[in-house]
């Protein structure tokens, strides 16, 4: 058979005669470092399962960030000692292979399976894609008020990909600032310190941009603000690339790097089991603390004669890690595909669960037939196979396989149709949190920025956004000030921001304490702030499924009794308890109808306190 076919073949290669080599430069393989990738995917995928599992654990992205730094950087220092150039294009090339193909399968079997399934959640799914397919969805989830710590549910199918965009601006953009580096600064310690100098300004900029009390994806999705962690493993690499790692000089040095190591992954463990992504000493200081971590991880696991790649490099761990990638993209759409409208991954663990495990299976299965062939033979090479399986005729020993490539071009042609109709029908208008809460935004963006006289003046989170149209329509003259995952704890800090730029209106009503941080001390700081000249309204919490609802609005209740002069209660959670339907598919923000039953029953409670001063 294999002379049946030489012919075809040999023209085939005089037409299209081989590309340069772009393959990666040899350097010695470290087996720890896919244990440790093992490690960093599996508390992702916990975090996301349940927060309340390991609360820290979307800080194992900051591990990849670091790994990623120190690989790329490591291997083009390598590349530029052997030949005094870095091949730019054959990087790129590599890159391309080894995280196009997976990405564009998880893209189109979880969109098909979404319009299937859920095609409602579609809503957004032009804009997702785009984003994810041109590496700018970070930057797509800021400019739509994206919250990666709101957990009110279903996760979005794709907010997980903003780490792949951040990675690949780095990868496009730190090729080209090392070939700077190398040439202009010839002192390795100089350009070591200009990297972390580097670093040093991301990280200022998550300090700076960083507002205490308020939601804090801005700066977790930022390339800005976030890419220090891959600046810090850069210049690991250019401070000690495993090029230098020779046993014989490092014999001393081994058995300190291998206490620091150790060091550090129980650093990495301490924040996983401990962090809290409300907590501000996070932005960046927690972020830092990782950073450092992952480091000196790394650089001991890369260590010829350490004894924590060993122990990092145990078989299982390796084959987890090897397909980490694959793991990542797969289980967050598996995930929020099994989990119902209104609920949360935590809401249906079993479901959660066995859509991560399924993660797992479909992460292996993407490695064996489509990454590791377009990685080994290049995008050309695997569609001129396709195209000749798919257009010569069969013999006996070939129809099995050729029935099989024609059957699987035949599914992913399906697919596609599939997924296009999923996102062309998708209703533009979408019954989501998230979709209610744009809709509330569009309102604020018409409104004043300071109440009118004698009026209203609101403070709220993401649920008083979503009720901004009932609010302004009730209260004509309201100044809204709300955002999406706002704190209670906050509260008092807003206010006397709002009085700085004008004064309060006769009455100030506080809707915070969705997200559960803050309580009775809190409540009673802000109205202190206020002053008891002004009617006050405290908006009790509707998030059923939340361990803090009771608590928050027992806190409301209190404090409104302790100021029962001029504070009142608007019981949000009893007059919407029986009207659910009027809610968004999280069970938490109102929709059109909600949102006058929310408005309503502030004033109810603003009646309430009708000439008290």
């Amino acid at each position: 058979m294999a002379n049946h076919h030489s012919a075809p073949i040999d023209q085939t290669l005089r037409l299209f005669p081989p590309r340069p080599d772009t393959s990666p430069p040899r350097r010695p393989y470290a087996p720890g470092l896919d244990g440790l990738r093992a490690l960093a995917v599996t508390s992702v995928v916990l975090y996301h399962v349940n927060p309340a599992w390991l609360p820290g654990g979307f800080l194992g992205v900051d591990v990849f960030f670091v790994l990623s730094g120190y690989l790329i950087t490591d291997l083009l220092l390598a590349e530029h000692h052997r030949g005094g150039r870095i091949d730019l294009r054959g990087f790129w090339v590599r890159r391309a292979r080894r995280l196009l193909p997976a990405l564009a399968l998880v893209l189109l079997t979880a969109t098909c399976a979404a319009t299937v399934l859920h095609p409602h959640r579609l809503a957004t799914a032009a804009g997702d894609l785009f984003s994810a397919a041109t590496f700018t969805n970070n930057w797509w989830q800021i400019a739509t008020d994206a919250s990666y710590f709101a957990h009110f549910g279903p996760p979005p199918l794709f907010q997980h990909l903003w780490t792949l965009s951040l990675e690949e601006q780095f990868y496009l953009l730190w090729p080209l600032a090392l070939l700077v580096l190398l040439r202009a600064v010839p002192r390795k310690g100089a350009r070591v310190a200009l990297v972390l100098a580097a670093a040093l300004a991301s990280g200022t900029a998550m300090a700076l941009l960083y507002a205490p009390g308020t939601d804090a994806s801005r700066v977790y999705f930022g390339t800005d603000t976030h890419t220090f962690p891959l600046l810090a493993g850069a210049a690991l690499a250019l401070l000690r690339p495993t090029a230098g790692l020779l046993p014989g000089k490092l014999l001393r040095t081994v058995r300190p790097l291998d206490l620091a190591g150790a060091a550090g992954l129980a650093a990495l463990v301490a924040v996983a089991l401990t962090a809290s992504q409300s907590a501000d000493a996070l932005y960046p200081g927690g972020f830092t603390v990782a950073a450092l971590a992952s480091a000196a991880t790394v650089l001991a696991t890369v260590q010829p004669l350490g004894l924590l790649g060993p122990a990092l490099g145990a078989p299982w761990l390796r084959w987890i890690g090897k397909r980490s990638y694959g793991i990542y993209l797969w289980h967050l759409p598996a995930i929020a595909l099994a989990t119902p409208d209104g609920a949360t991954p935590a809401d249906v663990p079993l479901n959660a669960l066995a859509a991560a495990v399924a993660s797992v299976g479909l992460a292996a299965l993407s490695y064996r037939l489509v990454e590791e062939p377009i990685r080994r033979h290049g995008f050309r090479t695997a569609t001129y196979r396709l195209r000749r399986a798919l257009a010569t005729g069969t013999t006996a020993r070939r129809t099995g396989a050729v029935l099989w490539t024609r059957a699987v071009a035949g599914t992913a042609v399906a697919a596609v149709v599939v997924a296009g109709c999923g996102v062309a029908t998708a209703p533009k208008d979408g019954n989501s949190g998230a979709d209610q809460v744009k809709e509330g935004q569009r309102a604020l963006e018409d409104g004043s920025p300071a109440a009118a006289a004698g009026k209203v003046t609101a403070i709220g989170d993401s649920v008083m956004v979503a009720a901004a149209p009932a609010l302004k329509q009730k209260f004509p003259g309201i100044a809204i000030d709300a955002k999406v995952s706002r704190q209670l704890s906050a509260a008092s800090k807003e206010i006397d921001a709002i009085k700085q730029k004008g004064p309060l209106g006769d009455a100030v009503v506080i809707g915070l304490g969705t997200n559960g941080v803050g309580g009775a001390k809190d409540l009673q700081s802000a109205i202190d702030a206020i002053g008891s000249d002004k009617r006050i309204v405290l908006v009790t919490v509707h998030a059923p499924k939340q361990g803090w609802q009771d608590k928050v609005n027992q806190a409301v209740k209190d404090v409104a009794a302790k100021n029962s002069s001029h504070v009142a209660v608007a019981d949000w959670d009893q007059a919407i308890s029986g009207h659910t339907d009027l809610l968004a598919s999280d069970g938490i923000h109102p929709g059109p109808g909600g949102g006058k039953i929310y408005a309503h029953t502030v004033a109810e409670a603003l009646a309430k306190l009708k000439g008290s001063r």
